[in-house]
Parts: C-alpha cells; structure tokens; sequence
C-alpha cells in the first residue's frame, strides 16, 4: 500500500504564508492534482496544518491529524506522532504537511514516494518551508511541465521522487 507525501513548494521550498499556500488559490490545476491522487485514501498531516484549512476533515478521504490533542471533530482520527498515524492508515496514504511533519517523513523509510508541485516562481514572504530532499536517498522517476495560462497564474512541474532502494 502506497505511503507517500504530496506538496506544493517554490523555488525557495515555500509551503505556507500565514498559514495559506504562498500562492493562495491561482493553482487550480494543483488543487485538482492534490484532490485526484488523494481521493479515496488517507491523508495525515499536523495540527497546524488541520487548522490552516479549516478544522475540517477533507472530503473522500480518512483524515488523521497529528496532535497531542483530539481535535473533537467527527470523521478525524487523531494520532501523538507520525508512526501513530501510519498505524492508523488503512488505505493508499499521503503526507500533507506541515514542514516537520514533512521532515519526519523524509525521514521514515516505509514512505516510498514524494509527489511535488514545482512552482516556477519565489515567493519572498513565505513563512513555512519544504525540507530539503537529499538525492542521495531519492530519485526523480517522472516530471511534467504545465506553463502558466489563464487558470493558472505561475507555470509548474508535476515531479515524482521515488526512494532508492537500500543498497
């Protein structure tokens, strides 16, 4: 079963701005990849993260948050750390934020796969960062270009990154 992470970031990494996408909602087409490949699955990610979209699960999906804290809403599983979390999951599972809960996973070697945006602009604001990906440990397998047009305001990469295999 499928454990991977998902994630939006700039050319400087950026994840978040007050607790928003750096580049709000002028990625639609990123918001439709997000909701196509975690449809139907589970998705894990932090308190913070929980909140920046608005203390409610997301549709379609089994939602776990990560917190020392039950979040007290139906339809949200809550889990103390990551390896709870991955306990939990009984479906393909993803990764969703935030920044440490992105380190832990990097860092965990059941995740397998990382699916990025690449977002072809730099957003100086930005307060919330993406870990480096040490390539060391991952590869890229696939890339997808989409320019900017009239829905999508930046142009993008769709990039996957696989786990190498132990040596």
């Amino acid at each position: 079963m499928e454990k991977a992470i998902i994630v939006a970031y700039d050319k400087n990494r950026a994840i978040g701005r007050n607790g928003d996408l750096p580049w709000g909602r002028s990625l639609p087409a990123d918001l439709a990849h997000f909701k196509k490949l975690t449809k139907g699955g589970n998705v894990i990610m932090g308190r913070k993260t929980f909140e920046s979209i608005g203390s409610r699960p997301l549709p379609d999906r089994e939602n776990i948050v990560i917190s020392s804290r039950p979040t007290g809403v139906k339809k949200v599983l809550t889990a103390m750390n990551l390896q709870s979390a991955l306990a939990l999951s009984r479906y393909p599972t993803f990764i969703i934020g935030g920044s440490q809960v992105y380190k832990d996973a990097l860092d965990t070697p059941e995740i397998d796969t990382i699916y990025t945006t690449e977002v072809d602009a730099a957003f100086s604001d930005a307060d919330t960062f993406f870990p480096e990906i040490d390539m060391t440990v991952w590869e890229e397998v696939d890339r997808v270009y989409h320019p900017a047009d009239e829905a999508n305001a930046y142009a993008f990469d769709f990039v996957i990154y696989r786990r190498k295999p132990a040596a």
